[in-house]
């Protein structure tokens, strides 16, 4: 939905031309601007029908305001407004019903005439309806104005319809209150009955020249409404000659609940400094464009409301095919750009294998280095060397010993060799804190033991011990 819409107003009266710019922006009603011109002097059609294309064409143009969405009024003269009230039976081919009894209930001919309805309530057994007729040749006129300024209306109302949309987009829920709004444009009035929200009656008569005020109450109480008292109704009187001719004298009627201006305090008057409530109906003209109405009695040609209806939806199907074209185009950019990407990162990657793959390779060698090293200190720092362990058995072993082999695997120390007496050497080594467990690993032998400068006999010996603990050399 757009923040800003505006909508056009162009209300043809039986002696004026009133046009009215609406504009409505987060929700508020704006009114733009509004003019009112009188009726040129009697005289030919073609002359008056230039006049107003002038004077419609320069208000469009100074208020750059747009055509798509004008709503348009014709004199309540020119039309018939009945209440109808038809059997239910009939509420799904009201149209066809209506289109044959109309010459019974109108004096047009079958074919000489437009008409719209709107159902205002439902019973059991009956529907009740509200139905407008116009003749052709009173409409057409005002649509080929139109046609050459370059307008075609999205709605064609009466007077009264607007007046009834405004009253009601102001007022809301009434509950059974009675109110009459009272249009007075001289050498007419126009008289709308509502009970709450809904309209129950609508007059159309000639303004008397004296006793106004007694004309209009009797016009009242030929209403339909159950009590159609003065004392329980308010009159909203508005119109182009209300204030001179008929508002005074009703406000001063004895009896009278209250008599006054209409509600307009939801519109903005904007640079207007104020909303005049002699063309109330005019402002609720484009009011349909904007909101919606209470009531949609609208008499524009029926084939001319199905382009207007129709009219969004090839544009629709155009701006849809356009965002697609344009997604697929989009869509389409961006992909090609990512995949040039991903080859070109793909190039990169495959350059930089080989390079990738020797450091991966000194990686690991880099752990299998560090594990060994941890091994390494590991042993080195917890454990005993060889050299610790043959200076340990020098320090022990009286210096008669001959040691002649010597293994050391882990934990395990095996010492063979020559002794004065073997037996000495296992408490001897016993005491060292190197060692524990130590024991003969064969019987102790004598054997003659000859190496240079000695000939002897002297015992054999193969002893086994295991390191005592982890913690350095003693």
């Amino acid at each position: 939905m757009r923040l800003f819409q505006t909508a056009l107003g162009i209300d043809f009266k039986t002696n004026h031309l009133i046009l009215t710019l609406l504009r409505k922006s987060f929700g508020k009603l704006r009114l733009v601007d509004y003019r009112i011109y009188p009726r040129p002097a009697e005289g030919q059609w073609e002359i008056q029908e230039a006049h107003w294309i002038g004077l419609i064409s320069a208000f469009i143009s100074e208020n750059e305001a747009s055509k798509d969405r004008v709503a348009v009024s014709i004199p309540r003269e020119k039309t018939l407004v009945r209440f109808l009230r038809l059997p239910i039976a009939t509420r799904e081919n009201l149209r066809k019903v209506l289109e044959y009894e109309a010459p019974k209930l109108t004096p047009f001919d079958k074919e000489d005439f437009w008409f719209d309805y709107q159902v205002l309530k439902e019973d059991g057994a009956w529907v009740y309806l509200i139905a407008v007729f116009v003749k052709k040749e009173d409409l057409e006129p005002y649509l080929n104005l139109l046609k050459k300024v370059g307008i075609q209306p999205v709605s064609v109302l009466i007077p009264g319809v607007s007046a009834l949309n405004l009253f009601l987009y102001h007022e809301g829920d009434r509950g059974n209150e009675v109110s009459v709004l009272l249009d007075i444009n001289d050498p007419y009035f126009e008289m709308n009955i509502l009970e709450g929200r809904d309209w129950k009656d609508s007059f159309h008569l000639p303004l008397p020249a004296e006793k106004r005020e007694e004309m209009i109450l009797h016009t009242y109480k030929r209403g339909d409404v159950k009590d159609p008292s003065p004392a329980r109704t308010s009159f909203f009187v508005y119109g182009l000659d209300a204030t001179e001719k008929v508002l005074p004298a009703l406000e001063a009627t004895d009896g009278m609940k209250w008599a006054g201006s209409p509600p307009m305090s939801r519109i903005d008057p904007g640079a207007q400094g104020s909303l005049p409530d002699s063309i109330y109906p005019s402002l609720g003209l484009p009011l349909a464009g904007l909101t919606d109405p209470r009531f949609r009695l609208n008499l524009l040609p029926p084939e001319m409301r199905r382009k207007v209806r129709d009219y969004g939806k090839p544009v629709f199907l155009v701006l849809l095919g356009l965002a697609v074209i344009l997604s697929l185009t989009w869509g389409g950019g961006v992909y090609s750009r990512y995949q040039k990407e991903l080859e070109m990162l793909r190039a990169e990657v495959k350059k930089k294998k080989p390079e990738v793959e020797a450091v991966e390779k000194i990686t690991r060698q880099s752990k299998e280095l560090i594990t060994e090293t941890a091994d390494f200190e590991r042993i080195t720092q917890g454990g005993v060397s060889a050299l610790q362990v043959l200076k340990e058995l020098t320090q022990v072993l009286p210096a008669s010993v001959w040691v002649w082999q010597f293994k050391f695997s882990g934990r395990e120390v095996e010492v063979s060799g020559f002794a004065d007496s073997a037996s000495e050497l296992i408490s001897l080594l016993d005491k060292s804190p190197l060692f524990e467990k130590v024991e003969f690993l064969a019987p102790v032998t004598k054997e003659r033991e000859r190496r240079i400068g000695v000939d002897r006999e002297r015992e054999r010996f193969k002893i086994k011990m295991r390191l005592e603990g982890m913690g350095g050399a003693p």
